[in-house]
């Protein structure tokens, strides 16, 4: 018999639901789990998950120390000098998230607002570019940075759309504000640089579960509420 190749997969402590939930929650759930999981069934590997905070999965990913990440990994040129990526899996946009009881916004409305990021984050890097004469407010975990526009200390958020809607089917007090302009992504598999073989492997998976429909059914379970 021979023994499965255990691949070591790095995720974000801080739990991007509905991409994935906390893995040490006793439920363990999420689009990417069930997407990761339809991929090494048919590829016929096995995952041990590592914990993290994102920075540091990242860095171990760059370092060799983990196989992969299936965490909602933006893929960026930057990322893409130093990492292999997979085909995107998931395509999405930046949006402002605001109260309830807040108008809907343009870009004009940012002006003076103070605006919540999470650190280390494409959205991070897309306000301070934006809007560098604004009050920028951090926060490490995504729980930490909707509490903070529900408890008034900042004005809006950023955040990707499709965790901004997981967030918000649980909570009706916050709505998506606008969809940002021009910030057009997509998620991907992350992979140690120079992995071509395990990236290609991925990549036909990916392929042959878009035609048997498995990814449609993984998408529809997870997203068909979620607007992004």
């Amino acid at each position: 018999m021979v023994n499965k190749r255990i691949l070591k997969v790095g995720l974000d402590s801080a739990a991007p639901f509905p991409m994935h939930s906390d893995y040490n929650s006793g439920n363990f759930e999420g689009f990417e789990v069930d997407l990761l999981q339809a991929i090494t069934r048919h590829l016929n590997l096995e995952v041990q998950y590592e914990v993290s905070l994102w920075s540091t999965i990242l860095e171990k990913l760059f370092k060799g120390e983990l196989d992969l990440i299936c965490s909602a990994v933006t893929v960026t040129s930057s990322r893409e000098h130093i990492l292999e990526f997979s085909n995107p899996y998931l395509y999405f946009r930046l949006c402002a998230v605001v109260g309830q009881q807040d108008e809907y916004l343009t870009v004009q409305h940012f002006k003076g607002k103070t605006i919540g990021v999470r650190e280390a984050t494409e959205a991070e890097k897309y306000v301070r570019a934006k809007f560098p004469a604004n009050n920028i407010v951090y926060a490490v975990t995504n729980k930490e940075l909707y509490r903070k526009l529900q408890a008034g200390k900042i004005d809006l958020l950023i955040d990707d759309s499709p965790i901004a809607g997981g967030f918000l089917q649980n909570n009706k007090k916050l709505k998506i504000g606008m969809f940002l302009p021009k910030t057009d992504s997509s998620y991907a598999i992350a992979m140690k640089k120079g992995d071509v073989a395990l990236k290609n492997q991925f990549n036909e998976t990916l392929s042959l579960l878009k035609e048997n429909g498995t990814y449609q059914q993984i998408y529809k379970k997870w997203f068909s509420e979620i607007q992004f």
